[in-house]
């Protein structure tokens, strides 16, 4: 059991939790994640630490209400609950060295994932420059890289009435790759790095590759166990089929097979919408309360 030490509400659908997790805090380091599962016979979900303290045994991280498990976690959990499980640290660090210039973009809630490699390179001796690519009341964590990094640019929009997400996404790619062009051109970064949903990844990719920039990307795809035993995040990287869990989270953006990846992320739309559907319906039924 893993007691809530403080949680707010930090944006649009953005909940920061502080956890008391020493085992995980005493080994983690930037770019590894966590396998969370919140409630019984609950879902798993992974989750990547914005912070943590070996000496005092906590870890933040942020939980963005996208699906069922999400919403309900960030609607019934307070501060002085238990988390029922974490698994971690997970996956491989980000490699700590001189690259030089760096262009660290985060696309919405993927700039969480960006902060803490972002401070390390920095801290490195790196000059980073991190973009976050987001609508406006989903803006994060912007005092805490203007005080970890060279230069932090946040490339935001005001969300309209009536904007779905399809109106949304259109609108975060056209900014995106628009912005990421202008600082490639000024800028001449040595190494771009990007955490975002799949299709944004690409689309910000194809940008990098006209000017033969290295590129690496964190993949997220469907996780189950985050071990490596179950196979759901499979990738393709060159002509290797790779574990995300295991293997990543960070591959170069040059040998993914995006095609594959984008279609594999939507498998489960149907049910994780119908999943959300009849939490909605339960939480109308008893008048609004959990």
């Amino acid at each position: 059991m893993y007691k809530i030490l403080e949680k707010k509400e930090i944006a649009l659908k953005e909940v920061w939790y502080k956890i008391h997790a020493p085992h995980i805090a005493k080994k983690l380091k930037p770019g590894q994640f966590v396998i969370v599962r919140a409630f019984e016979n609950g879902e798993r979900i992974p989750l990547t630490p914005i912070t943590w303290n070996k000496e005092e045994g906590w870890i933040t991280f942020v939980v963005f209400s996208r699906g069922k498990t999400t919403l309900r976690m960030n609607l019934e959990l307070k501060e002085g609950d238990y988390l029922l499980n974490i698994a971690g640290p997970l996956g491989n660090p980000a490699p700590m060295k001189k690259f030089g210039k760096i262009l660290a973009i985060g696309m919405i809630t993927g700039i969480v994932e960006v902060y803490p490699i972002a401070k390390a390179w920095q801290e490195h001796g790196n000059e980073v420059i991190s973009l976050h690519i987001t609508p406006e009341p989903m803006i994060l964590l912007k005092d805490e890289f203007e005080n970890a990094v060279s230069n932090h640019i946040i490339e935001s929009f005001p969300l309209k009435e009536g904007m779905g997400m399809p109106e949304i996404f259109m609108e975060l790619l056209s900014r995106g790759t628009k912005k990421v062009r202008e600082l490639i051109e000024k800028e001449k970064p040595d190494l771009v790095f990007m955490v975002g949903p799949p299709a944004g990844q690409r689309a910000i990719f194809e940008v990098v590759k006209e000017y033969g920039i290295p590129m690496e990307v964190d993949l997220h795809p469907i996780m189950v166990d985050g071990t490596g035993m179950c196979g759901a995040c499979r990738v393709h990287v060159g002509e290797e089929v790779k574990f995300a869990c295991v293997d990543g989270p960070s591959f170069n953006a040059y040998e993914v097979n995006w095609d594959e990846l984008i279609k594999r992320s939507g498998f489960y739309s149907d049910l994780e919408r119908k999943a959300m559907e009849m939490y909605l319906q339960v939480i109308q039924a008893n008048g609004g309360a959990q």
